[in-house]
């Protein structure tokens, strides 16, 4: 009699607690569900884009240009946000790579490691050309206000990876 009293009790016990449990995760799906806000592909681009191009602006103004470093300036960003338009037609091409044989996705990926190393030294090359037009106090702002994680950081599957 006293084994099946612990057992019954035990049995309630647990009940109650897995209930009350229910009752918790379904309040919290709720209230989370009513937060959440559809948000599209293209908006996030948008709101990448839209940092970049903010970032960007303010290090412009951090660094006071002259007139004459004006010009220096409009082509550094040029060839800094080159390329920023063919990078949805480089997420398909890496998507594509699903149906090909392990040896076949390697030299892909490859290919595309040589492209995105042939990118980063055209904008180092921009990035060389524009620093000389620096003063030595603008050359100090630009070394704090710049930075490879801001501007060139990662969309898609891989800018989750990456601190913000």
């Amino acid at each position: 009699m006293k084994h099946t009293m612990r057992i019954t009790l035990m049995a309630l016990a647990i009940s109650v607690l897995l209930s009350g449990t229910n009752v918790l995760a379904e309040t919290v799906n709720a209230a989370s569900i009513d937060t959440l806000k559809p948000v599209s592909e293209e908006a996030k681009k948008c709101d990448h884009l839209d940092r970049r191009d903010r970032q960007q602006a303010e290090l412009k103004s951090a660094l006071k240009l002259s007139a004459g470093q004006e010009s220096a300036w409009n082509e550094w960003v040029g060839k800094i946000n080159e390329g920023r338009k063919d990078r949805d037609e480089k997420r398909k091409n890496e998507e594509s790579l699903t149906g090909l044989s392990a040896p076949d996705r390697m030299e892909k990926k490859l290919a595309f490691a040589k492209e995105h190393i042939a990118r980063e030294e055209l904008r180092l090359a921009a990035t060389k050309i524009f620093y000389i037009s620096l003063s030595p106090e603008q050359r100090l702002t630009f070394d704090k206000g710049f930075d490879v994680k801001k501007h060139h950081s990662h969309l898609g599957k891989h800018g989750k990876y990456w601190s913000k």
